[in-house]
């Protein structure tokens, strides 16, 4: 068990996109954050702080503007969030237990800014740099040995709020507890993967990333592929769906040189990276015209977005022969037909995009192989950090294992290249094999996650307790099973209700706590539309469903045994029900939950209205209670995270919320072992006395939104007058089929399922 010193209070030194993202990040994590820049050029020593400190304030008040979707979870956090600048308020920093550095890449300021933090800092609190450029020896060069003791680097990804990589670089004088307390927070606190990697010039992620996107580019041009063969084979090969040159674009035309130089001028002259780090004419040519890719709202690059004259979006691509933009159209290579990971086929493929993708591939897997174990110990590092830092679906190793070792060398071979060390001593193996990856002795070891954090791969390769339709049981642990949902949106449909009946009474049977989960992205979905519509039409069918569900959702929340819900995504109208009516609810931060059947011309029909109730009088006390719900489930209101949907009364305090994702199962088995020991959380949490409310309507007499909203306010009024089931539930189906009466609902539904947008009529 880590008993280390936890890390409370955060100091962030620079206050740029960067900087106020970690600093925002640590604080949705809890910790207390104080976010210093210098302050503004021409300001006088003996202004005012709100002058000196407006750079700081300024990236704040943005964060704010931003919304839950921005760097900031819910406005909430900004309360754990303190500004200053770098010349007046450096004592902050004695009440800090990690102090980041987020500056300017200059060595020169960067180490006159660690002589000032020495003089202030408290003895044991750590000091990191957000470089990717400027290696960690170099920047404790001559600095005391009490600072390089408490000393890491710590690369985040921007936006730090969504990258899940976390680079760390110790050094062989960083004291073991000073890595254990860094490590403990970026995880737990901030939610990262945090991936150890060497003191090597661009780490693991940017050192391959910078060299995949040069020989990517360059190779298409060499080969006169256009930017949309090109950009389809990189998606074949599970690349981003940004293809290379749209990720050129997001990444900054005029930055990746800059990027590529840094890089160039830090690595040996006989790294193969160098082949790649000279100008290429049309980058040179794009630069000089200011095509620099996607800044704000601008996007001009490879791929061009303006407005027609008769105010229509028209989008261009890069001829890569003229350098002018162009009309786009999509591939005829068949090699971009293929499907993402068929990389084995692709290379096979006769026409130009499977000789592309040949080149690309043979020497970016070759070169990922050179950085074992120079820049990381295990390939599952830099795999790991691939996917996470670049999005790749699948990391260089598990690429070599899609296209096969030996193949991989004997097609090296023909071309007369050479293979790296790490493959001769492979010698044709897998690079995984039973849950073990190769070293660079060609020998299998471990592939061991985290502590605490359970490995579903693992999970999913052993045979499951019960194999449904939509849905897989599967054991997690010896008192736990899980209920994974595995279609694309997880729609409850007549099918899926099936199976969860079918896995609760299975788990009550052999006394197990059930968790309901996915792996996909959204939990659950509502209703399946298609298959509501045909119900419509069906005389007592949608009758039938509403009952159904309600039974169901009501057998959950009085299950004999706990019943956790461990959402990580989307959790939609019925979904969001269905969590309601489990005993706990673990979500991951990244959650977007919202009651949306007003959207679709409905209200919630399988007790979301009641169970909202109760969690907003909980939350806002009873006489706000109805109002709170109102304006929730009218909007179809979706939250931005899981911190803001218990803000807004959706998640109650006892509910968990998990910032690592990969920690989500492992705490909801926490969740689950809790309520068996403790026998909390069972059956439905009376609402005790509640004042009718009137909220004021604001739709537009006369539309069915405001018909929709008036019904939903006399249902939410009736709730607190009913008993649960035959009393509430009798009301919201009789509500819910008069409204399916008027074509005005069908027409928001029908509507949703053809341009997947809403309907206001």
């Amino acid at each position: 068990m880590n008993t280390c010193k936890p890390i409370q209070t955060v100091a962030v030194i620079g206050a740029g996109v960067m900087g106020a993202g970690i600093a925002a990040q640590a604080a949705n994590g809890g910790a207390r954050v104080i976010l210093l820049d210098i302050p503004p050029a021409g300001v006088a020593a003996d202004a005012p702080a709100e002058a000196r400190n407006a750079i700081a304030a300024g990236a704040l008040s943005r964060m704010l503007r931003g919304g839950s979707t921005g760097a900031l979870m819910d406005a909430s956090v900004a309360e754990r969030m303190q500004v200053g600048n770098t010349e007046d308020d450096l004592e902050l920093l004695r009440e800090a237990d990690w102090i980041v550095e987020v500056i300017v890449e200059r060595l020169d300021i960067k180490q006159a800014l660690y002589r000032r933090i020495e003089e202030v800092r408290a003895p044991d609190a750590i000091v990191s740099s957000n470089t990717s450029t400027i290696p960690l020896a170099t920047l404790m060069e001559g600095m005391p040995s009490s600072l390089r003791e408490h000393f890491v680097v710590t690369h985040f990804f921007n936006p730090p709020r969504y990258m899940r990589l976390l680079e760390l670089v110790t050094s062989e004088e960083t004291l073991t507890e000073v890595a254990q307390r860094i490590d403990a927070f970026i995880d737990h606190g901030m939610g990262k993967t945090v991936i150890q990697c060497n003191d090597r010039p661009g780490f693991i992620a940017n050192r391959l990333g910078v060299y995949w996107m040069q020989v990517a580019l360059q190779e298409a041009i060499a080969l006169g592929l256009s930017v949309e063969d090109a950009d389809a084979v990189m998606q074949v090969c599970g690349f981003p769906k940004t293809g290379i040159f749209g990720l050129w674009d997001l990444v900054g035309i005029d930055l990746m040189p800059e990027v590529t130089a840094s890089l160039s001028r830090l690595l040996p002259s006989d790294d193969p990276f160098q082949d790649y780090a000279g100008t290429v004419p049309v980058i040179e040519q794009m630069v000089s015209n200011g095509w620099f890719g996607r800044k704000g709202r601008v996007l001009q690059g490879f791929y061009r977005q303006s407005v027609s004259d008769d105010g229509c979006k028209v989008r261009e691509v890069l001829d890569l022969a003229t350098v002018a933009h162009r009309a786009p159209k999509a591939s005829e290579l068949a090699s971009a037909q293929l499907k993402p990971g068929q990389v084995r086929e692709l290379i096979a493929t006769e026409d130009a995009g499977g000789l592309y993708a040949w080149r690309v591939l043979s020497r970016v897997l070759d070169y990922a192989s050179r950085m074992v174990p120079d820049v990381a110990a295990e390939i599952d590092s830099i795999d790991a950090a691939m996917r996470l830092g670049y999005n790749w679906r699948f990391g260089p190793f598990e690429l070599l294992d899609l296209i096969g070792t030996a193949e991989f060398m004997a097609r090296m071979r023909v071309d007369g290249q050479d293979c790296s060390s790490f493959l001769q001593q492979a010698d044709g193996q897998v690079c995984y094999r039973d849950g073990q990856q190769l070293d660079e002795q060609g020998q299998y070891q471990p592939r061991e996650p985290a502590a605490g954090i359970i490995d579903w791969s693992r999970i999913v390769r052993k045979a499951p307790i019960h194999q449904f339709e939509r849905s897989v049981l599967r054991e997690l642990d010896a008192d736990a099973w899980c209920l994974e949902f595995n279609s694309r949106v997880n729609a409850l449909s007549n099918q899926l209700l099936d199976e969860i009946e079918a896995a609760l009474s299975e788990a009550i049977a052999a006394n197990k706590a059930l968790i309901l989960y996915s792996d996909t992205g959204i939990f659950a979905a509502g209703a399946d539309l298609k298959e509501f519509l045909s119900m419509v039409e069906q005389d007592g069918a949608i009758d039938a469903y509403m009952r159904r569900g309600q039974r169901l959702f009501c057998a959950i929340s009085q299950a004999p045994v706990p019943v956790v819900a461990a959402v990580a995504g989307k959790a939609l109208g019925g979904g969001l029900e269905l969590m309601f009516h489990c005993n706990r609810i673990q979500a991951y931060a990244e959650s977007n939950l919202g009651l949306v059947e007003t959207s679709v011309g409905i209200v919630p029909g399988w007790g979301g209205c009641r169970e909202l109730l109760a969690r907003c009088a909980e939350r806002f006390g009873a006489e706000q209670a109805i109002a709170k719900t109102f304006d929730l489930i009218a909007a179809a209101k979706v939250t931005g995270s899981a911190l803001e949907a218990r803000q807004m009364g959706l998640l109650r305090d006892s509910d968990g919320i998990s910032m690592n994702r990969d920690r989500l199962l492992t705490d909801a088995i926490a969740q689950a072992r809790s309520l068996r020991e403790n026998a909390q959380g069972k059956g439905f949490d009376g609402l005790g006395a509640m004042l009718e409310a009137t909220p004021e309507l604001e739709a537009a007499e006369g539309s069915y939104q405001a018909v929709l909203e008036q019904r939903l306010l006399t249902l939410l009024n009736e709730a607190t007058r009913a008993g649960w089931f035959e009393g509430f539930g009798d009301l919201e189906r009789a509500c819910n089929l008069d409204l399916l009466q008027n074509p005005a609902s069908l027409q928001r539904m029908q509507a949703l399922l053809e341009t997947g947008k809403p309907l206001r009529n």
